[in-house]
């Protein structure tokens, strides 16, 4: 079962120059992809009516069949989109990264919050109370239009997935969302021993997590990870991975590349 909702926690208001984020913050919430297209006054009105809230990894911000409180926007580290089942076992959907928002359906239409909003990693979030939301909803009239439009690019992403996840061997899928979490979380790695095009996952994830993010087995991520491995492409170890040849990942991700029995 995911941990308690978070409680008591201190929250500050936001200004132009917010405290408690820190600069590389502010810039990824304002290069968000969504975030970046809004008009300067639309987003200085959202970033004035947040507050800043730092999470542990493991800490549950929002609960499933809960009353939804809060719209959430990612400024650093990750949150996961997770469910649970009543034998205790969890599995995490969907990651958001930095410039990432959610919640805001829940809020709007008045309905529970429909999945776990749990950290992946130490996390720097925004949070967008309901009467802040109504709040904006009414002096800003070109938020409705641009929360339609984010909830059309999450629609869009949904169907990209169903689509994969019917059509597609799990070793493109694993490409595929490896990726996005590149997208996501990646850098370039540390060590000067990788090759130039390298880049790490500045996320810990277990078989399991991607077992979850990909409705498959952990016996079945584990061999189309070594697989990978096999091939040169990853690297990497404890809980972090590191694409050696992201170039060659995409050979398998748009299926140029097959690996021994990936056709299953």
């Amino acid at each position: 079962m995911p941990p308690p909702p978070l409680s008591g926690a201190t929250l500050r208001p936001m200004h132009q120059h917010p405290p408690g984020l820190r600069p590389v913050e502010s810039q990824r919430i304002e290069a968000g992809p969504w975030f970046a297209g809004l008009p300067p006054g639309l987003r200085q009105a959202i970033l004035g009516q947040a507050r800043v809230q730092h999470v542990k990894r493991g800490a549950c911000l929002l609960r499933r069949g809960e009353a939804a409180t809060d719209w959430v926007g990612v400024a650093s580290g990750a949150l996961g989109l997770a469910t649970s089942w009543r034998d205790g076992r969890a599995f995490t959907l969907e990651l958001l990264g930095p410039g990432d928002w959610y919640g805001d359906i829940a809020l709007i239409d008045g309905s529970a919050v429909d999945l776990d909003i749990v950290a992946q990693a130490h996390s720097t979030v925004l949070m967008v109370s309901q009467a802040g939301l109504q709040q904006l909803l009414q002096t800003q009239p070109d938020l409705r239009h641009a929360l339609l439009q984010l909830d059309c690019r999450r629609l869009r992403h949904m169907f990209r997935r169903l689509e994969e996840l019917q059509t597609l061997p799990l070793a493109q899928r694993v490409a595929i969302k490896l990726q996005r979490l590149l997208r996501q979380f990646g850098r370039p790695p540390v060590t000067g021993m990788a090759p130039a095009s390298a880049r790490l996952i500045e996320l810990t994830l277990t078989q399991g997590d991607l077992a979850g993010l990909l409705c498959a087995s952990r016996q079945r991520i584990n061999g189309v990870l070594r697989q990978l491995q096999a091939q040169g492409i990853l690297g990497g170890s404890h809980g972090r991975i590191e694409v050696l040849q992201p170039l060659r990942l995409a050979d398998v991700a748009q299926g140029r590349l097959v690996l021994d029995g990936s056709n299953r």
